[in-house]
């Protein structure tokens, strides 16, 4: 008898153990975040989420952003799709009304949470692909030790403050300013003519308006002209200057003072030995100056996921507060969320106070107001733009307008 119940006590472990392991989940998780070069708090955040619940397993895959399109398309379409995936605006839209993502819908416990405007920018008749994690500012690096040598003691604000800085900045023998072609002068002009705008930003890239017609894009231009006969930058030279590596080398080594970027540069310039910078708005013609928000990233769920309902879970851990925080410090960024939330550290006090005056614009790329392809041709048009400044306002923006009309 007694063998008898020791061989049932047995069986009715294995089976116990049989149903935990059965319960075990991995979840294929990938995301342009995460490694070493941008850590974004994520191996932090999913050592912990494991702790917490034993039960599910990530296994993480670093595939960067620009692989992302080639990567994982044919896994979404080819029954192999990872469970987790990040996902920006683009993609989001892209894959998640072909049916490749699930729907979290507006009734996602997050969603009510979600800032009103990026909340209108991520639904589609009524479906919800991506849950935000960060919006990320960019604005205007300034070495201020550099300022401080020729008696600035705050970043420029306005147009004028900017002048103001470069011309004694050129008489010190320092070199006023990065803007180079690609991102940074595009980072400044639509700041400055999103400002100014005459017409509504999304109708410039829904063909309901047009750039020729916008005075506000056009004075950009004009500011650009007038930036350049002051001096802030060699136009020709700074057409040549590669605005992901060279550029940040040159700031971060202290040889030009002032360069457009986003604040996901704030960590690694923050390493460097005796940079004493601030991140700041992009100077503009109002006295707050413009504090350009872009959408970052957010987590989606493969519609052919097996394990939803694990997804679901880790993707809620990402919703409570104190592991966000972990995210947004990693990335100086801002909560997408209306609990205003903020990973920027002190040195960001001037972009802060952008936004809490109301210079705040959403990077129209970043939230679908404009499509994709405009963005590779304002960096062309641009940079063309600073090796011959002498070309009419009016053949740049008929670039950009038939750009549009291409792609709507």
């Amino acid at each position: 008898m007694k063998s008898t119940r020791i061989a049932m006590a047995a069986s009715l472990f294995a089976m116990v153990a049989g149903g935990a392991m059965a319960q075990s989940v991995t979840l294929d998780v990938t995301g342009w975040k995460g490694n070493e070069a941008e850590p974004a708090g994520l191996p932090e955040l999913i050592a912990a989420f494991e702790e917490q619940h034993p039960d599910i397993n990530i296994d993480f895959s670093y595939i960067s952003r620009s692989d992302t399109d080639i990567v994982i398309p044919p896994r979404l379409q080819g029954g192999n799709p990872p469970d987790v995936l990040m996902v920006d605006m683009p993609l989001s839209r892209v894959w998640g009304e072909a049916g490749l993502l699930v729907d979290f819908g507006t009734d996602a416990d997050w969603y009510p949470n979600v800032n009103p405007q990026l909340q209108n920018a991520i639904t589609t008749d009524g479906a919800t692909y991506v849950m935000p994690l960060e919006v990320i500012g960019m604005g205007l690096y300034t070495n201020m030790g550099l300022l401080n040598q020729v008696g600035i003691d705050s970043p420029p604000l306005t147009i004028d403050d900017l002048v103001a800085a470069c011309g004694a900045l050129n008489e010190a023998g320092i070199n006023p300013m990065l803007m180079t072609g690609g991102f940074p002068i595009t980072l400044f002009t639509i700041a400055n003519g999103a400002e100014a705008a005459t017409t509504p930003i999304a109708d410039l890239g829904n063909g309901e308006a047009m750039f020729v017609d916008d005075e506000g894009f056009s004075a950009a231009l004009d500011t650009l002209r007038m930036l350049a006969e002051a001096d802030c930058f060699d136009p020709e030279v700074m057409a040549g200057v590669d605005p992901w590596s060279t550029a940040l080398a040159e700031f971060q080594a202290g040889n030009f003072a002032m360069l457009p970027q986003g604040a996901w540069n704030i960590g690694s310039f923050s390493e460097a030995e005796n940079l004493d910078f601030v991140f700041g708005p992009i100077p503009s013609a109002s006295g707050t100056g413009v504090a350009a928000d872009l959408f970052g990233i957010g987590w989606a769920i493969s519609s052919a996921t097996e394990h939803e309902e694990a997804a679901r879970t880790f993707i809620e851990f990402f919703n409570q507060p104190e592991n966000l925080q972990v995210l947004l410090d990693a990335e100086s960024a801002y909560s997408p969320f209306i609990d205003g939330a903020s990973g920027m550290p002190e040195l960001a006090a001037a972009y802060d106070q952008a936004r809490l005056d109301g210079g705040i614009i959403n990077y129209p790329f970043s939230v679908l107001q404009w499509p994709a392809a405009l963005d590779g041709e304002f960096w062309d048009s641009l940079t063309g733009f600073l090796l011959d400044m002498s070309q009419d306002n009016s053949e740049i923006l008929q670039r950009w307008d038939w750009t549009v009309e291409d792609n709507i």
